[in-house]
């Protein structure tokens, strides 16, 4: 059994794409699903985005460039709260 989610088994396909910017975001739900940003908050806004009808952020992954290829920062479920999200309540 895997312990794997279902929002890494969606982004998992556009990892060996990133490159480029300090920051990338991969959200499944917007198009193109990867995108880089030259800061995090930007790449926050992309994965934490709402829509006013929507049942919370659309969740992706967000990744840091660094001396050897891209780490993962952070990763949000479809879905979540905005409340909820994992740069909430960080300085």
């Amino acid at each position: 059994m895997s312990d794997e989610t279902a929002m890494e088994r969606r982004c998992a396909a556009h990892r060996d794409k990133l490159k480029g910017e300090p920051f990338a975001s991969i959200v499944p739900a917007r198009t193109p699903e990867l995108k880089y940003h030259g800061d995090i908050g930007r790449a926050k806004s992309a994965v934490g985005y709402t829509e006013w009808r929507s049942d919370g952020a659309r969740g992706g992954e967000i990744y840091r460039r660094t001396a050897d290829g891209w780490e993962l920062v952070y990763r949000v479920e479809k879905g979540i709260r905005d409340t909820e999200l994992p740069w909430k309540g960080e300085r």
